[in-house]
């Protein structure tokens, strides 16, 4: 698992990447991660999530995300290339933006913690079997 994360600093971008490796298939991890009502699993911030769609998971999947120290937001998924990437956009009540990751040291701790998950030293993530992908 590869994450890259884009952030402003000054009014330029900044792009900070770690790399894992999880004994999972690459279908199997990134079914796990693009599902975001899994979030609360691995990261911290992460109150609650609901999923808004009753549809697959993919362009157009909608949620609603609480953080332990923010309003609600409402976010959706804009981009879904199985098994590649994905990205979010989201709005609350004050602010709109898009989904491009965490500080490094967030972002190392939250991949130390999906792959724990997914290589069995936690719960199983729910619907998936041995390395096969869930969908």
């Amino acid at each position: 698992m590869q994450s890259s994360v884009i952030t402003s600093k000054r009014g330029r971008l900044v792009v900070i990447e770690a790399a894992v490796d999880i004994q999972r298939s690459p279908e199997a991890v990134f079914d796990y991660c693009s599902d975001h009502t899994h979030e609360p699993e691995w990261n911290s911030k992460m109150k609650d999530v609901a999923k808004l769609t009753d549809t697959p998971i993919g362009v157009g999947t909608r949620y609603r995300m609480q953080f332990t120290s923010a309003p609600a937001v409402i976010s959706e998924c804009v981009r879904f290339e199985r098994p590649s990437v994905w990205e979010m956009v989201g709005r609350s009540r004050a602010m709109t933006f898009g989904w491009r990751g965490r500080m490094r040291p967030e972002l190392e701790r939250d991949i130390a913690t999906i792959k724990a998950r997914l290589e069995g030293a936690g719960p199983p993530p729910p619907g998936s079997a041995a390395g096969a992908p869930s969908r």
